[in-house]
């Protein structure tokens, strides 16, 4: 998971634009959005409800007779099989390798539940198949019965006989479980009500764009009116040639406003030039001993304090406002192709186990993955850094190139190194595209609307969680890893084609003049010589994030699959975390807010870390997983809020940069999330993936009740406001 996504409490991700709603009143923008998303999700509802009733009811008529047809050829092709042995007086007890070929056999079909081959009296002679484990002998009575439940309670039961028709040798029989249909409706129920989800987000997604681009210039005003409110005059319009015929007319009329709005911001920024230029004058006329001079300057300085206007001095053209929600559709595309391998990843980096033979096959597995939370860790400073020099739009882009090309490398990997390799590109990729995407977040917004830029950010990482499992399992499952992540390496690709198209219009993600450069993280020693942050980092942060990559990359992942769950099946239990999150997060950090219990959110949430493992260990009922892993992301959702603003509070009381200390806190943060993948996969070797859960999350229900005793901090007068990730 990425970890902007634990700042998604701080507004509702889907804020149509970063800038401040109207007093009194709610956004138009987000409320038109709202009124088309419900008439197309309406829609669309109604038309998939109509043709998923339509499916279900004839999947049963359909694919009952040719369940019955295919295992009366599979019982027909092994019968010939036994046949032949029997012709050559071969007896049917002495028959070697009868087990391995009816092993061979059910595991080549899911429907199949097993292949026994009984003689006249009744005993087992071979049989594969779970359902007849332990089972040796039937009653004569019982193998003349009727199909259903005729070898094992629930099965339909197949029979053919064996040898000559009129002295049967035995008979083969072959079951099928009688619910087997009624769990494949069920599958396709969900993968069709999961279809529907992500059709939901990515209509949003696209109408959030439709309309902010057809209210594109309105939208600029709006957002030039909320600057000019705040005391910033150094923005602008651009100016549009009329087209002929239009002198008149509405079109006319928003020219005439917009003209308005330009020669009043020219206005102003004129008439601070002329006062700059009247004070340096008197300056050089009265020497800077003057008192009068003196006087003059203070109260330049006081307002350019209070007010940001133009440089005088600078020949750039005057920047452009951005919407942010230009933004958002690219990261969503870039967080989107790399989500859609989250169910198959540990199964794909499986395959690889046989060239490293001094390895368990689960520690091959952790290895990409750890590679690429560490590869991420690390370039972030550096990323910030690339971003500032070569320009937010152009880092953006070669970031997605970057994920593109990885990603394309990654579906024909020929080795674990190869993979690995691969891996680490993608992480490279991945973290300057999003580092450069809060970059542009933080130059375009300001204080007042910065927390709605960032939950315009956010939105689009928590969309993409949403969509990518239970969207990449359900591909990966039809078409396989390959062309999976052929896919992601397309939508990559596509995001970066996306800034270029939404951004890269005139100098819109340009730094803009005067814009706080990125402060850099600060020496450490102060900050850590304060125990609260290191509680927090150790006892915390840090067992949080190991296990969110534990579970989420790891454990679940593989313990669904060898439980035999499907692709599908993975991605959409790694769905429930994060629809959990978003309906959670924000609750969690309002009330955190607004009961000053930062330290009891933080606690509960590693206690229900812990919690969260008891469905899966104490059931392996198929509602077990999805439930454990909605339980952890509300507990995920209940930490990240408060830990955020516990870092912001810690360095505000002893007088160091917010900002460095929250860089610090993120690199911690990532490092720990490396470690996951690793610590999970060394305790599965040891036993297994149902204990390593049990054990991470006793790291962190322990970690959780040492935080509660060691961690100590005054209660604020005021609610602190709520940092943003820098």
């Amino acid at each position: 998971m990425s970890d902007a996504t634990r700042n998604a409490a701080s507004s509702t991700p889907g804020s149509a634009t970063p800038a401040a709603k109207p007093k009194g009143g709610r956004d138009p923008i987000s409320a038109l959005v709202l009124r088309l998303t419900i008439v197309t999700v309406a829609v669309l509802l109604v038309a998939a409800g109509a043709a998923s009733w339509l499916s279900l009811r004839s999947f049963d008529p359909l694919f009952q007779p040719e369940l019955a047809r295919k295992a009366q050829t599979v019982g027909g092709l092994m019968a010939a099989q036994v046949d032949r042995g029997l012709g050559v007086r071969i007896p049917l007890n002495r028959m070697t390798g009868l087990d391995a070929l009816l092993a061979e056999e059910v595991s080549r079909h899911d429907d199949i539940a097993y292949i026994a081959v009984t003689d006249p009296a009744g005993r087992i002679v071979a049989s594969a198949g779970a359902p007849l484990a332990g089972m040796t002998a039937l009653a004569a009575d019982r193998l003349a019965g009727p199909a259903d439940g005729r070898l094992a309670s629930g099965f339909i039961d197949i029979d053919r006989p064996l040898g000559e028709a009129a002295n049967p040798a035995g008979a083969l029989h072959v079951g099928v479980d009688s619910a087997f249909l009624a769990k494949a409706s069920t599958d396709l129920a969900l993968d069709v009500l999961s279809v529907v989800i992500v059709s939901i987000l990515l209509i949003f997604e696209v109408l959030q764009l439709v309309v902010n681009l057809a209210m594109r210039r309105v939208l600029t005003l709006r957002l030039l009116a909320d600057r000019a409110e705040e005391g910033d005059f150094r923005a602008t319009l651009p100016e549009i040639a009329a087209p002929a015929g239009s002198a008149s007319g509405p079109a006319s009329e928003d020219r005439a406003l917009e003209g308005g709005v330009r020669a009043a911001l020219d206005t102003v920024n004129a008439r601070y030039a002329g006062l700059a230029a009247r004070v340096a004058e008197l300056r050089g006329r009265l020497g800077s001993d003057d008192p009068r001079v003196g006087r003059a300057e203070s109260g330049l300085a006081a307002l350019s304090g209070r007010f940001r206007f133009r440089d005088p001095e600078s020949t750039a053209a005057a920047p452009t406002p951005l919407n942010l929600v230009f933004l958002r559709l690219p990261v969503f595309l870039f967080c989107l192709s790399e989500e859609l391998s989250r169910p198959f990843l540990p199964a794909y980096a499986k395959s690889f186990a046989g060239e490293v033979p001094w390895l368990t096959p689960d520690m091959v597995v952790s290895l990409p993955i750890t590679m690429f939370m560490l590869i991420w860790a690390l370039s972030q400073p550096g990323g910030a850094r690339f971003s500032e020099r070569w320009g937010r739009a152009r880092s953006f882009t070669i970031g997605a190139v970057l994920g593109s090309v990885s990603l394309a490398l990654t579906a024909y990997a020929g080795s674990l190194y190869e993979l690995m390799l691969w891996r680490c590109l993608t992480a490279l990729g991945y973290g300057l595209v999003l580092i450069t995407a809060q970059g542009i977040v933080i130059d375009h917004s300001t204080p007042r609307n910065r927390a709605a830029g960032m939950a315009m950010f956010i939105g689009a990482l928590l969309a993409a969680g949403v969509c990518g499992p239970v969207g990449g399992g359900i591909i990966a499952d039809q078409v396989g890893f390959r062309a999976t992540f052929l896919l992601g390496a397309a939508l990559a690709l596509g995001s970066g084609l996306s800034v270029s198209l939404l951004l890269l219009r005139g100098r819109s993600t340009a730094r803009p003049a005067g814009a706080a450069a990125r402060p850099a993280m600060g020496s450490a020693l102060p900050l850590f010589r304060d125990l609260r942050f290191s509680a927090l980092m150790l006892l915390s942060a840090i067992p949080t994030k190991i296990a969110s990559t534990a579970f989420l990359f790891c454990l679940v992942p593989l313990l669904l699959t060898a439980d035999g769950a499907t692709k599908s099946e993975v991605g959409r239990v790694q769905m429930m975390y994060f629809v959990a999150f978003i309906l959670v997060s924000p609750l969690a950090a309002s009330l955190s807010d607004r009961w000053q219990a930062r330290r009891g959110f933080i606690a509960l949430g590693g206690i229900g870390t812990l919690a969260s493992c008891l469905p899966i260990v104490a059931t392996h009922a198929l509602w077990g997983p999805p439930l454990a892993i909605a339980l952890f992301g509300l507990s995920q959702a209940l930490v990240g809020a408060p830990q955020l603003t516990l870092v912001s509070q810690i360095a505000r009381e002893g007088g160091l940069p917010e900002t460095a200390a929250i860089g610090w806190y993120r690199l911690i943060e990532r490092l720990g999330g490396a470690l996951g993948p690793v610590a999970a996969m060394a305790v599965a070797v040891a036993t297994s993936y149902r204990e390593a859960m049990v054990g991470i999350g006793l790291l962190c229900g322990v970690s959780a009740i040492l935080f509660w005793i060691l961690f100590r901090t005054g209660r604020p007068a005021t609610p602190a406001a709520r940092p943003q990730e820098a």
